[in-house]
């Protein structure tokens, strides 16, 4: 089984931060997105006020 990765801590040294990492970034889009979102909102109804 020449090639082949057998070893079990594969997943503790890198799948699980990979997963880590893609939660923190998911997280944060999410975050950036919605205030992003929340300040269009109210510059638009500022406009609408005039």
């Amino acid at each position: 089984m020449d090639g082949i990765v057998t070893r079990p801590d594969l997943w503790a040294n890198f799948i699980w931060p990979a997963y880590a990492i893609t939660l923190v970034g998911l997280v944060g889009l999410l975050a950036w997105a919605y205030i992003s979102m929340r300040t269009a909102e109210k510059k638009a109804d500022e406009v609408k006020r005039r």
